[in-house]
C-alpha cells in the first residue's frame, strides 16, 4: 500500500491558514488590502477582544457578484492575475489567492457584497472552511467581511495568542501603516466600541502622519524627495536630534507596498551619517517607487518580505536622499554663531580662576533629598600661576601602555591596603564587592570640554566621564526604588501626545506602568497625563524616559504575563543622565562623586563603559620619560 496520499481540502485549507494567518492582525490586513484592491476610498474595521471575538471590515469598492462571492473562497481563486508572466510585474495587494479560503478555514465567516449596478446583494455564510449559504441579501454597494471567532477550530493557535492588549497593537498597526500608503482613502478603526482611529480622505501625506504618529513627530519631519534611474524616493524623516529606540516607527512601502527592507534601512542609517547616536533610529515615512519586475514580492505568503534585482544601487539613493533633506533642513534652520574653539580643549571651572562658587542648581539633584545647598562650598586653594600656565600649555595625547591600565588601575587605586586586586568589567553582587570608592580622597581641580571631570589623589590623577557614572547613579538607585514601588507626585503633571497604537497600549497597561512607579490616566484623544514617577527619576526628562520605556516594552516584551522588568526601567532611565558638554557646576561636580561612594559598582556604567581612568604618577612620569 502507498504510504504518500492527498490531503484534503479541510487540512491543506488549514495548514495555508497557518503560513498567511498569523493572528487576528493578519485577518484586518489581508481584508483590508483586498478592499484597496476593490478601489474602496473608504474602509472601516471594527473589532472586538483584540479581533478574537469579532473582526468585520467593510469598504465602498466594487464589490463582487453572487459567482465570484462563491469563488474568493476557494483556493488559489483570484482575480490578479492570469498568467505566470503577470507574477512579473504585481501591482496589487493580493494575488495568489490564499488569504480568504485559509481565514474562511479557521473562523466563521459571513461576506456581503453587491455590485453598484445590481438590485440586489449576495450573502455567503462559511463556518470552519465548509459552506453553509450562498443567498440574495439587500446590502449597500461594496464589500462587508465578518469574521467571527478565530481560530475557533484550532485550539493550539489560540493558546499561543499574546495579550488582547497586544494583539490589538498589531492590529492597530496594520490599519495605521496602510493608511500611511493612502492618504486618499479614509480609514476609520472601532475597538470594543470605541473610536481609535478616525482619518478622513486627504490629498496630502502629512496630516496622515500627524493622525497615525501625532503632532510632536509630524512637526519635526522633513520632505524626502529624489529621482535617481528607475528608483524614485519620496516621503518625510524627522530632523536630527528626533531619533527613537528602535526602528518601529520607520515605515518602508515600495510601490505602496509596506515591507521590511534591509537595504532600505542601511540607506536611511547611512544617510542620517556619523551624528547619529548607535541604537537610536530616526522616524521616517518613506515610498519608493520602481518598475514591478525591478522587486519580487513572491517571496513570501505575508508578501511583507520582498527582494531587490539590486539592492546596492537601492541603499545608494536611499542615502543619497537622506541626506539631501537633512542638509537641506539644515540650511533652512542654520545653527546659531558660536564662538571659535579655544586652541586648547582643557578649561579650569571658574570658580577656581576667580576664587568664587557658582550657584547651585538644585535641578540636577537625581532625588529629592540630595539638596546640594547642604554640600560645603570651600574653595580649594587657587593654583599657582605656574600651575596654571603648565596646564593651559600641555597637551599630552596620552596612550595607555596596556588596556589594563584603563580598567584595572581604576581599582588600585580605591583598594584597602592589602587587599587583592581583581578587575570589574561586568556586574557583580554586592558581596563580591572588596573595594570602596572613596570620593574623600580625591580633589577636583578641573573639567575637559564639559564631559570628563579631573581630579587629583595621592599617587596620580583621574578622569571621570560625567556622563557615564550619573547613568551608574540612576540605574542603581532606580533599580532600588522600583522594587520599592516608589512614587513621587508631580506638582505639574505632563502630558505626552503618543501615536495612536502607543496611547490604546499604554492605557490598557496603566497598571503595569503603576508598578513600575508611574502615575499615568489618559488626557483625551492621544495624548496621556503622567502625574507621578519613581522617586529616584529626575523630573526634567522624565517624559523622555517613558518615551524609552514604551519603545523598550512594545520592542522586546520585557513585561510579559504581568512581570515589571525593573533593570529595563532603570535602563531607560539611564537616559535622563547628564550628558557630555553638559556644563556642572563645582558643587555638582562633588556631589556626583558623593553618589559615586554610594554605589554598589561605581567603576562602570550599566552598558559596561568605564566610568574612571586612573594615571598614576608612576605612569604620568614613564610617559615625561623620568623613569
Amino acid at each position: 500500500m502507498s504510504s504518500i496520499h492527498l490531503l484534503t481540502d479541510d487540512i491543506s485549507n488549514k495548514i495555508a491558514a497557518g503560513e498567511v494567518i498569523e493572528r487576528p492582525a493578519s485577518v484586518v490586513k489581508e481584508l483590508v488590502e483586498n478592499a484597496l484592491d476593490a478601489g474602496a476610498k473608504k474602509i472601516s474595521v471594527r473589532i472586538e477582544r483584540a479581533g478574537t471575538r469579532l473582526i468585520m471590515v467593510s469598504d465602498n469598492g466594487c464589490g463582487m457578484d453572487q459567482d465570484d462571492a462563491v469563488l474568493c473562497f476557494e483556493p488559489h481563486a483570484t482575480s490578479k492575475i492570469r498568467t505566470a508572466e503577470d507574477l512579473e510585474k504585481i501591482i496589487t495587494f493580493g494575488f495568489r489567492g490564499e488569504a480568504m479560503p485559509s481565514i474562511a478555514s479557521v473562523a466563521r465567516v459571513t461576506l456581503k457584497t453587491r455590485r453598484a449596478e445590481s438590485q440586489e446583494g449576495t450573502c455567503v455564510v462559511i463556518n470552519g472552511g465548509n459552506l453553509v449559504s450562498a443567498l440574495p441579501t439587500g446590502c449597500a454597494p461594496g464589500t462587508e467581511m465578518v469574521v467571527k471567532d478565530l481560530f475557533f477550530n484550532v485550539p493550539a493557535r489560540r493558546k499561543f495568542l499574546k495579550s488582547q492588549a497586544t494583539e490589538e497593537r498589531h492590529i492597530i498597526d496594520v490599519v495605521t501603516v496602510i493608511s500611511l500608503a493612502h492618504p486618499e482613502v479614509a480609514f476609520e478603526l472601532f475597538s470594543d466600541d470605541r473610536s481609535i482611529l478616525m482619518s478622513p480622505a486627504c490629498t496630502k501625506l502629512l496630516p496622515r502622519i500627524r493622525d497615525v504618529f501625532g503632532r510632536e513627530i509630524a512637526d519635526a519631519m522633513v520632505p524626502v524627495n529624489l529621482e535617481a534611474g528607475a528608483f524614485r524616493i519620496t516621503g518625510f524623516i524627522t530632523k536630527r536630534g528626533v531619533t527613537k529606540p528602535s526602528r518601529s516607527d520607520q515605515r518602508i512601502f515600495v510601490n505602496e507596498r509596506p515591507v521590511d527592507a534591509l537595504p532600505v534601512y542601511r540607506g536611511i542609517r547611512d544617510g542620517c551619517g556619523p551624528m547619529l547616536d548607535k541604537g537610536r533610529y530616526h522616524p521616517a515615512v518613506l515610498f519608493i517607487e520602481m518598475p514591478p519586475e525591478f522587486v519580487d514580492v513572491n517571496v513570501h505568503p505575508a508578501k511583507r518580505e520582498v527582494r531587490f534585482r539590486n539592492e546596492y544601487e537601492l541603499g545608494r539613493c536611499v542615502k543619497a536622499a537622506v541626506e539631501s533633506a537633512l542638509r537641506a533642513a539644515e540650511d533652512e534652520y542654520p545653527f546659531p554663531d558660536v564662538p571659535a574653539a579655544k586652541a586648547t580643549p582643557f578649561h579650569l571651572p571658574e570658580q577656581f580662576v576667580s576664587g568664587q562658587t557658582l550657584p547651585d542648581d538644585p535641578v540636577r539633584s537625581p532625588e529629592p533629598h540630595d539638596d546640594l545647598s547642604q554640600i560645603p562650598d570651600e574653595v580649594p586653594a587657587q593654583p599657582s600661576r605656574d600651575f596654571l600656565r603648565i596646564l593651559e600649555q600641555s597637551r599630552i595625547n596620552y596612550m595607555p601602555l596596556s588596556k589594563g591600565i584603563q580598567q584595572i588601575k581604576t581599582e588600585d587605586l580605591f583598594s584597602e591596603p592589602g587587599e587583592e586586586v581583581q578587575p570589574v568589567q561586568t556586574e557583580q553582587p554586592k558581596s563580591e564587592q572588596s573595594k570602596k570608592f572613596r570620593p574623600e580622597d580625591l580633589e577636583i581641580i578641573g573639567v575637559i570640554e564639559n564631559t570628563y571631570l579631573i581630579a587629583k589623589m595621592d599617587d596620580g590623577m583621574v578622569l571621570i566621564d560625567q556622563h557615564a557614572a550619573h547613568e551608574r547613579i540612576l540605574y542603581e538607585r532606580i533599580l532600588r526604588g522600583v522594587g520599592g514601588m516608589i512614587s513621587q507626585k508631580l506638582l505639574l503633571p505632563l502630558t505626552l501626545e503618543l501615536s495612536k497604537a502607543d496611547c490604546r497600549f499604554v492605557i490598557q497597561n496603566t497598571e503595569l506602568f503603576e508598578k513600575a512607579g508611574f502615575g499615568i490616566e489618559h488626557f483625551g484623544g492621544d495624548t496621556v497625563k503622567i502625574e507621578a514617577i519613581p522617586a529616584a527619576l529626575p523630573q526634567e526628562n522624565a517624559g523622555g524616559v517613558f518615551r524609552e520605556l514604551l519603545s523598550k516594552v512594545k520592542e522586546e516584551g520585557a513585561w510579559g504575563g504581568g512581570k515589571v522588568d525593573t533593570p529595563a526601567i532603570a535602563r531607560a532611565a539611564c537616559k535622563a543622565a547628564v550628558k557630555a558638554h553638559d556644563e556642572l557646576t563645582m558643587a555638582e561636580c562633588r556631589n556626583l562623586l558623593k553618589q559615586m561612594g554610594e554605589c554598589e559598582l561605581p567603576y562602570c556604567c550599566p552598558h559596561g563603559r568605564p566610568t574612571i581612568i586612573h594615571f598614576s604618577l608612576q605612569e604620568i612620569e614613564r610617559r615625561f620619560g623620568r623613569r
